[in-house]
């Protein structure tokens, strides 16, 4: 009996093993199921990585961005525009066109490009707004100054030579202290400082001259001092010459004010060179 019992129930044993071997086969293959049953170890815990998947480093790009930073010296002298200069020239060759991935440093490119730009813009205009300044104020004072030898203030214009700290104080009569002046100098047998040739033909001619400009004004630096070179002229022809009148502009930090001077003031003369030798 129990051997006919065990016959009995053997295609059923055997039914069963055939499946949990079937089932642990189809487990043990990937994607044999429509399931994706999560798996750990070596198998996915590495990848290969190519070289070609790796973005390229661009130093020129950081390079660009630390001459952009340096370039705001540039709002201050002239001279260091080459530095937004060669930052551009750093940008543009960290931006070059890449087959690959893309650079790395292209960002610090960009922000270095931006800051050149706005420095090396900021280098060249806000000087030449200065410039623009101090030519049309020594044309405007340049003006009143012959204006106003043309009217016989010469004791006026005489200070007007002078630096702001060695001006006469506020309220004092020019016209009696420079008197006394001449007295004192002829008395002395020294020729008198505040008069010229130039200042006498001009007083001569009158105050109804309409002075007008010969050339543009020359805005220069002498020594680290900035001056403006006007020439005149006479369209009445009263005066023959072309005068010059030199202003300096002098800054005072301590009282952050800045005071305009007649530096030179003669007829104008034309340079004479020497033939070059040979």
């Amino acid at each position: 009996m129990k051997d006919s019992s065990e016959q009995a129930n053997a295609p059923d044993s055997s039914l069963y093993s055939s499946t949990s071997s079937h089932n642990q086969r189809a487990a043990d293959t990937p994607g044999s199921s429509g399931l994706d049953l999560p798996r750990m170890g070596a198998e996915i815990g590495f990848q290969v990585v190519s070289e070609d998947d790796v973005p390229p480093f661009r130093a020129s790009g950081l390079i660009c961005l630390v001459l952009g930073l340096l370039s705001a010296s540039a709002l201050v002298a002239w001279q260091m525009l080459i530095l937004p200069l060669a930052a551009i020239a750093f940008g543009v060759f960290a931006l070059r066109k890449s087959d690959g991935p893309k650079p790395a440093g292209t960002t610090a490119a960009v922000i270095g490009l931006v800051l050149a730009s706005c420095f090396g813009a900021g280098g060249i205009t806000i000087p030449m707004a200065k410039r623009s300044t101090m030519a049309s104020q020594a044309e405007y004072f340049g003006r009143e100054y012959l204006e106003l030898i043309g009217r016989g203030d010469v004791e006026l214009a005489a200070e007007l030579r002078k630096e702001a700290r060695n001006r006469q104080v506020k309220g004092m009569n020019l016209r009696e202290a420079y008197r006394a002046e001449q007295i004192a100098s002829a008395s002395k047998g020294e020729e008198d400082q505040h008069s010229n040739a130039e200042q006498d033909a001009i007083e001569l001619a009158g105050p109804d001259i309409q002075w007008e400009l010969a050339e543009r004004p020359r805005v220069y630096m002498h020594y680290g001092i900035e001056r403006v070179e006007t020439i005149w002229f006479d369209p009445s022809g009263t005066v023959k010459e072309k005068v010059v009148v030199e202003l300096q502009w002098s800054p005072d930090e301590a009282k952050n004010i800045a005071n305009w001077h007649v530096n030179n003031f003669h007829f104008y003369r034309d340079l004479i060179f020497a033939p070059s030798v040979l």
